[in-house]
């Protein structure tokens, strides 16, 4: 266990120090694709049932993203994440998986190391639940709009990779009220040079 600890370490260690090695100050990047992961925390109480104890309120997300630099500090964007949660009832697997895409806008401040943004975002939102038990599965779904703001800072890791970390709270009416606020980290990958 410890040596795995240490092997993980070493190598993380190794990674970020070749990603350092080129200069954080490069030209700025006209396209920009990110992966991310984080987590959504539903807000208010559609999303839980106290009662029998099923909670979904808590849900582990992945995103995919490109944004095209208009200006240095001005991007447009389309986004797609996936929010899903899972819990049991009476032998019952349960899901739901909320997913948002659409497109935005990003403002982002002047530097070339470390830069704040602000994004917002209006989204198709499709919530889907499914309960499986056995070999039986139901699935049902509901589409609505949504909108979504954000605020982070990007970590220009080299020239061509930068590390996103963002806080964002979204809002859609699918078939529930979604409200969630969370937090995500990524790798965007950064080619294209704007000058």
């Amino acid at each position: 266990m410890l040596r795995s600890r240490r092997t993980i370490c070493i190598t993380a260690m190794v990674a970020f120090s070749l990603l350092r090695v080129a200069p954080a100050s490069a030209d700025y990047q006209k396209h920009h694709i990110t992966l991310g992961i984080g987590y959504q925390k539903y807000l208010g109480e559609n999303m839980k049932d106290e009662a029998s104890g099923v909670d979904f309120s808590n849900a582990g997300k992945g995103s995919l993203s490109y944004r095209y630099s208009v200006k240095p500090t001005l991007d447009i964007t389309v986004d797609g994440f996936e929010a899903m949660s899972q819990d049991e009832l009476l032998g019952v697997d349960l899901s739901v998986s909320n997913s948002y895409f659409g497109p935005g806008i990003r403002l982002a401040g002047s530097g070339e190391g470390t830069r704040p943004y602000v994004q917002a975002n209006v989204y198709v939102v499709t919530e889907e639940v499914e309960a499986e038990e056995g070999n039986v599965t139901v699935t049902t779904s509901e589409t609505g709009i949504g909108f979504g703001l954000a605020a982070g800072i990007d970590i220009r890791a080299s020239r061509l990779l930068s590390i996103p970390i963002e806080a964002a709270f979204n809002y859609a009416e699918p078939a529930d009220v979604l409200r969630g606020m969370g937090g995500s980290i990524g790798l965007t990958f950064n080619f294209g040079a704007t000058r």
